[in-house]
Order: structure tokens, then C-alpha cells, then sequence
């Protein structure tokens, strides 16, 4: 199993906003509406990127920003412009020109299925920054924004449904970099680089049904049990057992969200011997039973 192929359809299908952004004068936006996935592309001059408690970081022209967990940020052309709130981001074709009055950037946010998307987004770093030289050298990223900046001005007919699918293959390509630039982290994107790890999170990932103990778990990965559970505690963030119980909850969710597939074979699928097992855990882990997340259409809805 590819695991990274696993993480990426966590993202699939998402609701998404882009917006190519034309700029002069003194500028400056702010974006707090909790995206799963936010980047920035500087096409032209360049912005300074401003977070909560963390330094403001130049971007030049060609660099690119990844930005996940719904990380409150704020764009602007020096270090002490005031930025303003965007409603602009409400629109899918907007030119910020409208909002401000120097500089060409275009935007995205992609919000995923809220569980899925949550899960998937947690593995992510916080913040990658690219410049110039290695945004210039991933061709799929560059040669995707020229296609959709120029559909964005476009009012041929298709314009929608084209947009859609380059969106979704731009995804691929922004969370794939993002990924690249998670090794040092922590996270199960980091400890997929650990080959004895990865032996581990491949056979969680491929059969969820298992009766799966810590043991089990460090035989797989050939380890002592104290070794695995270190390393595993260390790379990842959370011990062994919490890490299987999100993602088989992540599983549940999108099965109970597909249509009406009966709670004892979802509760099969992952791994409990019984409806009502599977409903307590699923009740611990999101705060509802698993009969109410389906009713309302998920956390959030």
C-alpha cells in the first residue's frame, strides 16, 4: 500500500476557493476562516506573510506558501501595513485589486470533509515555505496555476467543471511538496521515513480489523515492545493505540457518511467485535454516536 496515496485521498473531493489577486499602493488582508489548506503564490513583487506569535517571513516573487490546520494569517506589502479582513475569499473569481489598491498573487483554499480532512491536515507541517528556484522546478505546480489563472478570466463555456478538476490536481501537487517538507516534523507523514514505522502503518492502513495491540504492532514493525512504543510515541505525536483509534474512526466516518450501510458491518470493517463497542469509541472520539454524526451529515454540519 502507498501510504502517501492513502494520506492524499484524504483530501478528495474538497470545497475549494481560488483567487488571483492584483495589487497596488499600500495593501494588506487578512484570512481567519479555519481552511483546512491555505497557499499563496507570489506571481509578481512581492508580500510579507504575518502570523500569530511567529516572525513575518518575506515572500519574494515565485516563492510559494502552504499553510494548514486553518492557520489565521495575513498578507501585506511591508511590515507595518495594517491589514484589513477579505470577504473577497467568498467568491471564487474576485480581483483583490476591488478590495485594495502592486503585486499579483494568487490564493487557494481547499477544505476537505471536516473528519477527514481534519486527520489528514494534522499530519501536515503548519507552515512551508518554498522559494522561487523550487517552485520553479515542480512543473506540475506552475504549469496548473497558469491554466486556472487564465480560466478565472475565462467565461467560455466548461469554465466551471475545467476549473473543478485542475483544483483537484493542483491539490495533489501543493500537499505533495508539503509532504516533501514534513521529514524533520512530527507526525505520521515524518515517521512514514522510518522504515520499520512505515511496516507498521501500512498494515494498520490496509487491514484495519485487526485485532491490533502494541505487541502485535511492534512485531510488525520488528521492534521490543518498549522500542516501538518510543520511537512510535516520539515520530508520530501519540501512542500507538491513539493513532489506530483516529484513523479507524476516520474509516467509520466516511463509511456512515456514504449512505446507509448498517452500524455492525461498519463497526466490523475497523475492528470491533460488536455494535456496541464501536459505537462507545465513536462516541469518545467525536462527541456523538455514530446514528447522530450520520443523521446530520457529519461533525460540523
Amino acid at each position: 500500500m502507498d501510504l502517501l496515496d492513502d494520506w492524499l485521498k484524504m483530501f478528495s473531493q474538497p470545497k475549494y476557493r481560488l483567487v488571483r489577486s492584483e495589487m497596488t499602493g499600500h495593501w494588506g488582508f487578512r484570512l481567519d476562516d479555519g481552511a483546512a489548506i491555505a497557499f499563496h503564490l507570489i506571481r509578481r513583487g512581492g508580500a510579507w506573510l504575518r502570523r500569530d506569535g511567529q516572525a513575518d517571513v518575506l515572500l519574494e516573487e515565485g516563492d510559494l506558501v502552504i499553510l494548514s490546520g486553518g492557520t489565521p494569517h495575513e498578507l501585506v506589502d511591508e511590515p507595518e501595513t495594517k491589514a484589513e479582513p477579505v470577504e473577497c475569499f467568498g467568491k471564487r473569481k474576485f480581483d483583490l485589486a476591488d478590495c485594495f489598491e502592486r503585486t499579483e498573487i494568487f490564493c487557494g483554499q481547499f477544505q476537505p470533509d471536516v473528519v477527514r480532512g481534519q486527520f489528514g491536515s494534522a499530519a501536515l507541517p503548519p507552515f512551508v515555505h518554498l522559494k522561487s528556484h523550487e517552485v520553479a522546478g515542480d512543473a506540475g505546480i506552475t504549469g496548473l496555476t497558469t491554466l486556472l489563472t487564465s480560466e478565472l478570466d475565462s467565461e467560455r463555456p466548461g469554465t466551471e467543471l475545467l476549473m473543478e478538476r485542475l483544483a483537484d490536481s493542483l491539490l495533489v501537487y501543493v500537499l505533495r511538496s508539503a509532504a516533501a517538507q514534513a521529514g524533520h516534523g512530527t507526525g505520521w507523514l515524518s515517521a512514514m521515513q522510518d522504515a520499520q514505522l512505515a511496516r507498521v502503518f501500512r498494515a494498520i492502513h490496509a487491514s484495519p480489523e485487526r485485532d491490533w495491540t502494541v505487541d502485535t504492532m511492534a512485531q510488525e514493525a520488528g521492534l521490543s515492545r518498549a522500542a516501538f512504543a518510543r520511537r512510535f510515541n516520539k515520530r508520530v505525536g501519540e501512542p500507538p493505540l491513539g493513532y489506530l483509534t483516529a484513523w479507524r474512526m476516520t474509516l467509520a466516518a466516511s463509511r456512515l457518511g456514504a449512505g446507509k450501510v448498517p452500524l455492525q458491518l461498519v463497526a466490523a470493517e475497523i475492528g470491533y467485535q460488536s455494535e456496541a463497542a464501536f459505537s462507545r469509541a465513536f462516541r469518545k472520539h467525536f462527541g456523538v454516536p455514530p446514528g447522530a454524526y450520520r443523521k446530520t451529515g457529519g461533525i460540523g454540519h
